[in-house]
């Protein structure tokens, strides 16, 4: 393919075109997701949390049967636990009646240990992936990421995270503008020092202010609202060598997420998502559908990242199987109503590139009117 988005990110991390799939664990991040992607020219990336190291090195070594010459990335959430600030039995009863709904017991069943996500990013390095991606703190696998040779890309929401991660050894940096669709990757909440407000701040003004800061031997990967090449060529303006997509996928053939879950993107607008701890412990962007304004409006608190998201586990596979959108936990950035039907990630990836060689001809045209 042909184009004229070449990056200094691309000759990085050995890449045809400067998109990056987010991370996007529990589900809709498939081999087959990951694996389309290296193949159409961008950078694959798993979503290891919640998974075990035996299946993480499963679906490493299914992508790479799909997508021989790679390259691939692993994004491990580093995040610690936070504490409970809520009551079990309160937050049970609010979740009840979408239990009974779906035809699952009042109580969920227990679900098998997780690895550790140091665990999972040294299989991923063993398994010979070229990029650990990370969300929080990088510093528990900065060591191991770099003496495997592989480029570490934190997740930043801050000036001060970009430039945290840059002194760990970071390669570049991805910022998650306050738009973004998952989980905030806001560095220490809940850490040490107890719960804080997860950041917000924008795409359009946390770019320039991480690129300013990191210098110009740091690519930044622009996050948060970016689903078109509009918005492709909109970050590179603001001096990101790159762009990461999540939510944009999600409705790919290959993606894992639910027909219910795909179908329920082009009709939302920015303002019926939420960013809420409410679902999982964790403040992350939401679709706005019964079970989340449920769980928002009872402020029955949550029992802590970790602990939390094991109460809606169940029901987020039988919502998922029953197609019950309107119970489903969905995460999306406040770009999800310009997404399209379901339809091959290397098309999608293919439209991006026109769309963005598009508006930059259409701004050279501008120009020399």
């Amino acid at each position: 393919m042909s184009t004229g988005l070449h990056t200094p990110l691309c000759d990085l991390l050995g890449i045809r075109l400067p998109i990056l799939l987010a991370g996007m664990a529990q589900g809709p991040g498939t081999p087959e997701l990951v694996a389309a992607v290296t193949r159409a020219g961008g950078l694959g990336v798993f979503g290891a949390s919640g998974m075990t190291v035996e299946s993480l090195e499963r679906d490493i070594a299914r992508a790479r049967e799909l997508a021989p010459d790679g390259p691939f990335g692993v994004n491990v959430q580093l995040a610690p636990p936070t504490p409970a600030t809520g009551e079990r039995a309160r937050i049970v009863e609010v979740l009840k009646p979408f239990r009974r709904e779906l035809g699952l017991p009042d109580e969920p069943a227990e679900r098998p240990p997780a690895g550790s996500p140091v665990a999972l990013a040294e299989a991923a390095l063993a398994a010979g992936v070229s990029v650990i991606a990370t969300f929080d703190d990088p510093a528990p696998v900065a060591e191991a990421t770099l003496a495997a040779g592989a480029h570490l890309l934190p997740l930043v929401t801050t000036v001060d995270e970009a430039v945290r991660a840059v002194a760990c050894g970071a390669a570049a940096v991805i910022t998650q503008g306050g738009e973004a669709g998952g989980h905030r990757g806001t560095f220490g909440v809940g850490g040490a020092h107890g719960p804080v407000a997860p950041a917000v701040v924008g795409t359009i003004a946390l770019v320039p202010q991480v690129v300013d800061a990191v210098g110009p031997d740091v690519p930044v990967v622009a996050g948060g609202g970016i689903m078109d090449g509009r918005g492709i060529v909109a970050a590179l303006a603001l001096g990101a060598h790159g762009v990461s997509l999540g939510t944009r996928f999600l409705a790919s053939n290959e993606s894992g997420a639910a027909d219910a879950y795909a179908g329920a993107l082009p009709g939302t607008p920015g303002e019926r998502t939420v960013v809420t701890d409410a679902v999982t412990g964790r403040p992350a962007r939401w679709v706005r559908n019964r079970l989340v304004d449920a769980l928002v409006e009872a402020r029955a608190g949550t029992l802590g990242w970790g602990q939390q998201a094991q109460l809606v586990a169940d029901i987020r596979r039988a919502a998922a199987e029953q197609g019950r959108a309107d119970i489903l936990p969905m995460l999306a950035g406040q770009g999800a109503a310009l997404s399209g039907p379901r339809e091959p990630a290397a098309d999608i990836v293919a439209r991006l590139v026109r769309e963005a060689e598009a508006a930059l001809a259409e701004l050279a045209a501008r120009a020399s009117r």
